[in-house]
């Protein structure tokens, strides 16, 4: 670039380049750059080159560029004259029309015409005096013959528009001449831009809709015959701008007489007129006879868009003003005639209607509008009802009312699912429909049931299934409803129809309602279904209805799954056999003798016996053994001989038997699909005539399968053109797929439907293509166990069927044969099973060339598929390699295009489904040919070899690499010359690009000059696309950004990207929209602090951006990783700023709707924020959508689960939970926040959510509420001691609560509340009984639900299991609130405990024995299915048998608090009273019952339970050990206690939680209790699995090893078993972990036992040693062992010592622990030598470790627990030699140390030593440490002390010496005293003066004697007493008194005032 920062073009760079693809990516660089180069460049420099800049861009104009040049140039040449002068844009302009006007080569036409729109677009106003010459030189270009000129010059007239708005006014006629005039163009291309450019007039020339409007119409009706997708688009959103204007147009005073304005029934009129006539309806002079016209398909649906655009431009309150005249207007359309010719048409027409009000409701309309627009709905099918009933159900009318009544039900259908529990005021309250005239809307669905037609009855069947779904508490109400309307009416053929699959529906949707129906219903469907079938007989007039009805039903209760079928299998294998003639003469017999209607019934009962047995295959797969898979096979080969007959049949009674037929043929063939291949094997003959029969269309229909799309691989959408399935008009563009019947389902077509799992989306297609759709599956099924012949006879009779089928008829076989074919490769794959020999190959080559050829694009990307599967297949090298080089020598001989497609497909497949490795010797030509073709003149010949080589490279591998380089070449060059017309080839382009970035991956990152020129090639092709106009490249582009921000992150521009993807969003096209929101959703994932600090539209932030789109989308997958995104943007920065977040979640959940559903806030909570600027950021949320709709509740449910991932996110950082420190984080930071101080707005937030009307919001909102209970119970307000901070806030929980407790609501809501209510009330937040007492209250009134009234009363309404949530939720709140109580009680006897167990024990009695039923019922419950018939018959006591697979998980979910509260109540009752009367089991099944439990529970796996689950259970087994009774129970079985003690190892083993442990210890200790109950002799042997000791040890072993792997004495390496570290425990557990562990370390050597009484005490020594190793090691300070949690850093980093520096505090925990065990062997006086030794071996062991280390705690903590040991050790085992020289020798170097501490340890070590140990230990001692002592004193004789730690030596050693004169015998006292005096002597005057005098005088008086003599010996010692004596006195007086304290302290001999030492003793007359 040029020296001038990139501004000008480098033209030595660019001259020396020679390709003219790198000279096009040079230019396209320097163009990408130049714009932002330009804006941010300084104003005055840019001025003085700009002239220059101009002159290089204007020179670029008259260059050949492609067309993202060309963009980026106009582009540019903007940025220009915006930033610089605006002078020189004449200039160019003129230079533009020149150009234009010469003609020169198209690009450059091109080129000036899109620069002169930009221009324009951007500049107009600067550029007003070129728009008259402007405006010609483009009206001429729009009449040039090449069609991208006439496009460019259309799109540049509408720029023109937008840039001079009004100021272009002169030209609006002639630019609306120009538009209309290419609205007939033949280009579809250039009538979209056309269309496209009269919507923009339309916005400044009011005469296109007013004077204009009706030709306009007529014109846009026109363009819709023969559009494709975008030009539909574009002219039915130009219709709806058109319409809306003209209704919206109010016209001046003086143009009111001239224009003509438009009313609202004129609008309809018209809207309506087209969608039933088209073109032809506007026309008011043109003679068309309108009764005649028929509207083309594409035209409808034009118009169904229409509509939708007219309503989104016309806004939210006229349409909800004018709803009852849109509904009624849209409903009509279904009654006119022509909306319904046939019976397609109608299904067509029912779909574009239901569409319209789809798109109204979900875009325009909230919830109360829903409501309201649903009561319209009811009021319209009540009318329809009423004229239906008046006119006698006559035929026109039938005809008229069910499309109508099917429609309007279908709406209402959606908007109930959608409000969900929120319509229940819509099926509760009276809805007026005239005066005084009310009417219900069940009542009104109902009575659509005895509609003649079945479309409507099935559609009312329907509703009544989603509105059981949307409110299940209306379930089983209108279940009941169905069967007595089945018992009253069961004379009437339309009731019998209308109400069994009004039921079925019912019974169908059961498995939608989480709270179901109750069992018995259940049963009583079964009876009336065996009841109509035994009946059907009995009436022929009803013999039809009542067959139809039995199966049916039969059919429907099998979706109930295995809990109801098992029990009435056998009945149901008896039914279905006999519903099929039983031999092949038994139906030759009924052939001959049935009449018409016979066998109209007979069939209907074979379809209905299939349709049952495909249910029963689909719902209840547990059943389907190999036997019950036998037996249906059996029963489908009786129908396939069945089917074999039918053609007789049909020929003998008429064609009004086909359709019958067919349907038993579709249950069949559905059945077979279900059942293995193998076991109809006997039937394959018959069946594969049937089969071929129906692809082959034998019956000369032309009916074509809709398999074939889907049967081609997902990959090839671009080829199929299934992309538009991905559209918000989705449901009426299938309408107008090629060769699918795709948009034609419809709920009649099988009445199945309404209660087998299905897609509304896509109802039932017309039975003839479900039929042969059903036959091309199941061939496929079939054809891989065939034999080679019969493959053989197959394939060659569908080559020679397709040869000889002639017009229509031949693509139908052809499509349905390869249909089949493909199926069968798949299968045959999927099998692992030969294709079959070379003549069944050569056949198959055969199939697949005919229609690798074919002109149905389709049919060739089949055979293209097809060939790779066969290459997968056959997996034969020869093969693959004649295969390709067929398609080598096609390509290059073959000039046809279709041709050439195929095979390019072809070899691409190859390379999908055989890889690189498997066709490599032709990887090159392949390659090299592809590259060609991709470069071929014909667009779809493009495409095909760009799709074929992205297959290549897909699949390619390293074999492909070296062909990167030169393929990203073609990307490049093609992406940047290619017309953007060209969208196929641009969306192959993107994708080979990102094929081409995963084969690069990583190495992207490389700065090497070939991948440096390839990343830039990358990023050239994304920006290319980015550009493109059309959202599928687009997409396609966004798509190449993933991959390359995946591989090279840092070059690609995060924040240009998430821009670009933000501004997307609004996109109109579905694709581009999911596309950006999964980009984004992965970016959340990667950098979401990047993302949530951008800001979007409105200086809004992108997670509320993100959250408003809920409201907006309906597509599922859209909306999923919208939730994804913002949880992963929450997930990360929640905690740094939870205000915001807290109030963008509020906002959504405050947010009220008024009449018109437009979203508002209540005044308060508006004057909230107004005074809050909380939402300063996120809040503002609030205020930007109060003009749009009110949140869903959907959205609202999802604001709440994010309430609780902030708290999830916040709740383990102590400043958001604690106040005091988020007060000091406050200070420190005051721009932030801290969850503490938004604690209101949480329970704002939770209460509001648990008070909605919605029960999902309900259930999340009280779940949260219980989270905050949760997380804040223990944050305590600093204003009020000892309150917490939550205590404030009782009122808003009790409120929150108190509707969950009401009569009506739901059991799963209840139960909810209860955990609530136990939450709040073991939280201890309340204090005060009086506030306690109201969530107590509600928790007593919960105790009602136990009751037997109350059961039946909700088992009348609900699935009895609904009984067992809530009853067993009741007993595990009152459960943990009476433990809690309990664990209150033995911390301390505070009020809190006192209220808490006065309310349990007034219930206690009555819920105890509940709780042990529940303990009773789950121990029955988790028994192996082996014992499942030891069950009681009739259920628990909470449980009903026929609900025991959905009771268990409540079961599973709550036993564990149940258990422990039971185990507490056992231990402080029944063992001490008895209580055998209170139920029908004894104390000791209880106890037996309770335990076994909790051991089952901990023998599970460990992945089945809880680490909370296997605490419970420790506890509650600790909780069942403490009572002695117990204990004796337990100890009397010796191997019950072996048995327990493997349990607990076996869960430590496999638990490496320290509270596990912990609880696991505790009950370990109370077994070795048990063990002291059986005496001595019961452990005969010690070895694993056998023996309580050594299970003991193994256990305590595990678990300090887990900790301290140093202690293992194995010669493994020392590293921890489990990552413990990295759980993060508290250290105080750990603590509390190591102390357990040595009492019962301890309590093991305590055990009776006549053997191994030194084996043990050994093991233990050795683990107490090692533990004491690792413990004693320097201590941390206090608050950081408080602190501190162990991590994985501290093994990694510093080694598991390095933990122990939390542990010190335990080493004398477990000093004594060594002492304890010596003490306990000393007890049992064993005098073994072994015991000696083990003893001096430990003694040994420590000193040994000592030596190694060399920190001063180690010595301190090591001595004194040697001279414990010693003091605790027979005199044998401490006074060894080793011993002594060990320990004195440490005691010497410890008082030969420089440092006061260890001295002062030794000398208090060594006293405690001489004075605890026995005498022949002391005196051996006393020998060797007495030297060492004495040298410590006679060294202050040379240093005198001064300090105070140096007096308090000095103190012990006189302690010391005291005690060694005590020591010596009486005669040798003086000898010691002779040493200690003169020491004495010389310390007095100095800091040690009066504990010198104070000794002297202890030794005078004690021994006065000793003292004269060495006295009277030594002369000098007494004048220097009596002269320290003299000085202390004189220093006493009041001048040494005054000196300052601290020179008195710093040294003074004497301290000020009187000498605190009063001599006793007169030493001045001492001789």
């Amino acid at each position: 670039m040029s020296s001038e920062h990139g501004l000008l073009l480098d033209s030595e760079a660019y001259n020396l380049l020679t390709k003219k693809f790198d000279k096009e990516l040079f230019i396209f660089q320097w163009l990408t750059g130049l714009e932002k180069t330009v804006l941010s460049y300084p104003r005055a420099e840019f001025k003085a080159l700009q002239p220059k800049l101009a002159t290089e861009l204007q020179e670029l104009l008259k260059s050949d560029h492609g067309p993202p040049v060309r963009r980026l140039l106009g582009n540019a040449l903007v940025a220009v004259y915006t930033t610089g002068d605006s002078y020189l844009l004449y200039d160019t302009i003129s230079v533009c029309l020149d150009l234009i006007k010469i003609k020169t080569d198209t690009s450059t036409v091109l080129g000036c015409i899109e620069i002169l729109g930009q221009l324009y677009e951007k500049l107009g106003r600067s550029a007003g005096g070129l728009f008259p010459d402007s405006l010609q030189a483009l009206i001429k270009a729009i009449k040039s013959s090449d069609v991208s000129i006439r496009k460019a010059a259309l799109s540049a007239m509408e720029q023109l528009i937008l840039g001079l708005e009004n100021s272009a006014s002169y030209g609006f006629k002639e630019l609306s001449k120009s538009f209309r005039s290419c609205m007939s163009d033949k280009s579809l291309t250039v009538r979209c831009k056309a269309v496209q450019g009269l919507r923009t007039l339309s916005h400044h020339y009011n005469v296109t809709y007013t004077t204009d409007l009706d030709s306009n119409i007529s014109l846009c009706l026109k363009v819709l015959e023969g559009a494709n997708y975008d030009c539909r688009i574009a002219v039915a959103r130009l219709i709806g701008t058109l319409l809306s204007r003209a209704h919206q147009f109010k016209p001046s005073e003086g143009q009111s007489s001239k224009v003509r304005t438009y009313s609202s029934d004129e609008i309809f009129s018209i809207l309506s007129m087209s969608f039933l006539h088209g073109s032809t309806s506007i026309l008011k002079t043109s003679g068309v006879d309108l009764g005649k016209s028929v509207t083309p398909r594409e035209v409808r649906v034009g118009v169904t868009e229409a509509y939708t655009f007219f309503f989104r431009e016309m806004n939210n309150p006229w349409v909800v003003t004018n709803l009852t005249f849109i509904v009624s207007h849209l409903l009509d359309l279904l009654s006119n005639a022509k909306s319904t010719p046939s019976h397609v048409e109608a299904v067509y027409s029912r779909k574009c209607i239901a569409f319209v009000m789809d798109s109204l409701i979900n875009s325009l309309l909230g919830e109360a509008s829903q409501l309201e627009i649903a009561k319209i709905l009811i009021i319209a099918v009540h009318k329809q009802m009423e004229s239906l009933n008046k006119t006698e159900n006559s035929l026109s009318d039938v005809q008229s009312t069910q499309h109508i009544i099917s429609t309007a039900l279908y709406q209402l259908s959606s908007v109930v699912l959608r409000l969900g529990t929120a319509s229940m005021t819509l099926i509760t309250d009276h809805i007026p429909v005239g005066p005084g005239k009310n009417i219900m809307y069940t009542e009104t669905v109902f009575e659509v049931l005895l509609h003649p037609s079945s479309a409507a009855r099935l559609t009312a069947a329907w509703c009544l299934r989603c509105t059981a779904t949307a409110v299940p508490a209306q379930l089983t109400a209108l279940v009941d409803i169905c069967t007595d309307k089945l018992e009253k009416l069961k004379t009437s053929p339309e009731a019998l129809s209308g109400f069994s699959h009004s039921l079925a529906a019912l019974i169908g949707g059961v498995s939608s309602c989480p709270l179901g129906m109750p069992h018995s219903r259940s049963k009583q469907v079964m009876v009336i279904a065996e009841d109509m079938l035994r009946t059907s007989s009995q009436n022929t007039r009803l013999s039809f209805p009542r067959t139809q009805c039995g199966w049916l039903l039969l059919g429907s209760l099998m979706t109930l799954g295995s809990p109801v079928v098992k029990t009435n299998l056998s009945r149901l294998m008896l039914i279905w056999k006999n519903a099929f003639p039983r031999s092949t003469k038994e139906l030759e017999t009924e052939t001959e003798r049935g009449d018409l209607f016979t066998w109209q019934v007979t069939l209907e009962g074979y379809s209905g016996a299939l349709m049952s047995m495909y249910s029963f295959l689909v719902h209840c797969q547990d059943l389907c053994s190999d036997d019950i898979l036998r037996r249906l096979a059996g029963i489908s080969e009786a129908a396939v001989t069945v089917l074999c007959h039918l053609p007789t049949i049909i020929k003998q009674h008429g064609v009004q038997l086909k359709a019958a037929t067919a349907m038993v043929r579709l249950r069949l063939y559905s059945c077979l699909l279900k059942i293995p291949a193998k076991q109809y094997e006997g039937a394959f003959a018959n069946l594969l005539r049937q089969i071929v029969s129906e692809l082959v269309l034998n019956d000369q229909t032309c009916t074509m399968t809709s398999l074939l799309r889907k049967q081609c691989h997902r990959g090839d959408s671009i080829i199929l053109g299934i992309w538009l399935k991905d559209n918000d008009f989705q449901t009426v563009e299938e309408q107008l797929q090629p060769n699918s019947a795709a948009g034609s389902g419809a709920v009649e077509h099988d009445s199945t439907c309404v209660f087998m799992e299905h897609n509304t989306a896509s109802w039932p297609l017309p039975l003839g293509v479900m039929v042969v759709d059903s036959a091309v599956q199941l061939f496929g099924k079939v054809f891989p166990f065939l034999g080679d012949k019969h493959k053989l006879q197959l394939l060659s009779h569908f080559n020679e069927t397709i040869k000889t089928a002639k017009g229509s008829r031949h693509q139908a076989v052809q499509v349905n044969i390869f249909t089949a074919y493909l199926a069968a490769l798949k299968f045959t794959s999927e099998s692992k099973v030969s294709l079959g020999n070379a003549e069944v190959i050569t056949q198959a080559n055969q199939l697949s060339d005919v229609a690798l050829t074919s002109a149905d694009h389709i049919l060739r990307c089949a055979a293209g598929e097809a060939i790779g599967r066969m290459a997968q297949v056959i997996g034969d090298p020869k093969f693959i390699s004649t295969m390709a080089q067929k398609a080598f020598e096609s390509l290059k001989s073959s000039r046809d295009a279709n041709s050439r497609t195929g095979n390019c497909l072809a070899l691409g497949c190859l390379h999908r489904y055989v890889g690189s490795m498997g066709s490599g010797q032709h990887f090159k030509n392949s390659i090299g040919i592809l590259h060609a073709l991709a470069r071929d003149t014909v667009t779809q010949v493009q495409v095909w070899a760009l799709h074929g080589l992205s297959l290549i490279a897909d699949t390619g591998g390293p074999m492909f690499r070296g062909y990167v380089a030169p393929t990203l070449d073609l990307v490049g060059e093609l992406l940047l010359t290619e017309s953007v017309d060209k969208v196929e080839v641009h969306q192959c382009l993107g994708n080979l690009l990102t094929a081409l970035i995963t084969s690069l991956g990583p190495d992207l990152q490389m700065e090497s000059k070939s991948i440096a020129h390839g990343r830039s090639v990358c990023l050239v092709g994304c920006a290319a696309m980015q550009i493109h106009p059309d959202p599928q490249v687009q997409c396609t582009a966004i798509q190449c950004l993933q991959q390359l921000h995946l591989f090279a992150p840092r070059h690609v521009n995060m924040k240009t990207l998430v821009v670009y993807l933000c501004n997307s969003l609004t996109s109109p096209d579905l694709l581009l929209r999911r596309e950006c929101i999964a980009c984004l959703r992965q970016l959340a994932q990667r950098h979401p602090r990047e993302l949530a600090g951008h800001r979007v539209k409105e200086d809004r932030y992108l997670a509320s951006v993100l959250i408003e789109m809920l409201d907006m989308e309906q597509d599922a997958v859209l909306c999923d990783h919208v939730r994804e995104a913002v949880s992963a943007i929450l997930g990360a920065v929640g905690a740094d700023n939870p205000r915001e977040w807290l109030s963008l979640c509020k906002g959504v959940l405050s947010l009220a709707a008024n009449s018109d559903g437009v979203s508002k806030q209540p005044d308060a909570e508006i004057n909230k924020d107004e005074e809050d600027d909380d939402n300063a950021s996120f809040g503002e949320v609030s205020t930007a959508v109060k003009n749009t709709m009110a949140p869903r509740w959907s959205t609202k449910l999802f604001a709440i689960q994010c309430v609780k991932q902030l708290m999830t996110t916040c709740k383990d950082i102590p400043h958001h939970v604690d106040l005091t420190r988020a007060r000091q984080k406050q200070k420190a930071d005051p721009g932030g926040s801290c969850l503490v101080f938004l604690l209101s707005d949480l329970v704002r937030a939770t209460f509001i959510a648990s008070t909605s009307y919605s029960d999902q919001l309900r259930r999340e909102g009280l779940s949260a509420l219980q989270m905050i209970i949760t997380v804040f119970h223990g944050t305590l307000d600093p204003d009020y001691d000892n309150h917490a901070l939550l205590e404030q806030y009782q009122a808003q929980v009790g409120a929150a609560l108190r509707p969950a407790f009401e009569d009506d609501t739901p059991p799963d809501v209840t139960s909810m509340a209860c955990q609530v209510c136990n939450a709040w009330i073991s939280s201890g937040v309340s204090r005060d009984a009086t506030d306690l007492k109201r969530i107590q209250q509600l928790l007593v009134s919960s105790l009602q639900n136990l009751q037997t009234s109350t059961h039946e009363l909700i088992i009348s309404r609900y699935n009895e299991s609904t009984s067992t949530l809530l009853r067993l939720s009741v007993l595990q709140a009152w459960a943990e609130v009476y433990v809690k109580a309990h664990k209150i009680e033995a911390r301390d006897s505070a009020q809190e405990a006192v209220d808490l167990l006065s309310t349990v024990e007034a219930h206690e009695q009555y819920l105890s024995e509940l709780w042990m039923s529940a303990i009773r019922d789950h121990a029955l419950l988790s028994l192996p299915p082996s014992f499942a018939t030891q069950l009681p018959p009739n259920g628990g006591t909470f449980y009903c048998a026929d609900t025991i697979e959905s009771s268990r998980p409540h079961y599973k979910r709550m036993w564990p608090s149940i258990l422990h509260a039971a185990a507490m109540w056992l231990n402080k009752l029944p063992f001490r009273e008895t209580m055998d009367k209170v139920t029908d089991m004894t104390n000791e099944d209880r106890l037996f019952l309770s335990i076994g439990v909790g051991i089952e529970a901990l023998c599970a796996p460990s992945s089945t339970h809880s680490t909370q689950t296997v605490c419970t259970c420790l506890e509650a087994f600790t909780e069942l050990l403490s009572s002695p009774w117990s204990q004796a129970k337990i100890s009397y079985n010796h191997s019950t206690c072996v048995e327990y003690v493997n349990v607990l190892h076996r869960t430590v083993l496999t638990r490496s939680t320290a509270q596990i442990h912990i609880h696991a210890l505790k009950a370990l200790l109370l077994l070795q209790d048990c063990r002291r109950e059986m005496g001595e002799g019961k452990d005969d042997r010690l070895e694993p699995g056998n023996s309580f000791l050594f299970g003991c040890l193994e256990m305590v072993m595990c678990v300090l090893l887990r900790r301290f792997p140093e202690i293992s004495p194995s010669d493994h390496p020392k590293t921890p078993i489990s990552s413990y570290a990295s759980t993060g425990e508290p250290i105080a557990l750990m603590k509390e972990l190591i102390k357990l562990s040595v009492d019962v370390i301890v309590g093991l050597v305590s055990l009776p036992t006549d053997q191994f009484f030194v084996e043990v005490p050994e093991a233990a020594f050795l683990l107490l040693t090692g533990l004491f190793s690792a413990c004693a090691v320097n201590p941390k300070k206090e608050d950081e062992v408080q602190e501190r949690r162990v991590t994985s850093s501290d093994v990694v980093l510093h080694g598991t010592p390095a933990m122990g520096h939390n542990f010190f505090s335990v080493v004398p925990h477990v000093s004594q622990g060594l002492c304890g065990i010596i003490k306990n062997m000393n007890i049992k006086d064993r005098g073994d030598r072994k015991w000696l030794t083990c003893v001096t071996t430990t003694l040994v062991t420590l000193l040994t470790t000592l030596e190694e280390r060399e920190d001063q705690a180690h010595v301190e903590s090591y001595i004194s627990t040697v001279v414990l040991l010693i003091c605790s050790a027979p005199p044998q085992a401490a006074n060894v030699q080793v011993v002594h020289d060990k320990v004195t020798a440490l005691f010497t170097k410890m008082l030969q140390s420089n440092d006061q501490k260890t001295k002062l340890t030794a000398l208090r070590v060594f006293r405690t030593l001489i004075t605890s140990c026995d005498s022949t230990v002391r005196s051996t001692y006393l020998r060797s440490v007495s030297v060492p002592v004495l040298e410590v004193l006679t060294a202050f004789q040379k240093t005198p002390p001064y300090k105070e730690e140096d007096l308090t030596v000095l103190k012990e050693v006189f302690s010391i010496q005291r005690l060694l004169v005590s020591y010596c015998l009486p005669d040798t006292h003086i000898h010691m005293i002779r040493l200690i005096i003169p020491v004495l002597t010389s310390l007095l005057n100095t800091a040690a003066h009066a504990i010198s005098l104070a000794e002297i005088t202890f030794l005078t008086q004690t021994y006065s004697n000793d003292v004269k003599t060495i006295f009277s010996e030594q002369p000098h010692l007494q004048q220097q007493l009596h002269s320290a004596i003299r000085s202390a006195a004189t220093k006493s007086s009041p001048q040494v008194t005054s000196l300052p304290a601290s020179r008195m302290s710093g040294g003074s001999a004497a301290a000020a005032g009187p000498p605190k030492i009063a001599l006793k003793m007169d030493f001045s007359n001492f001789k």
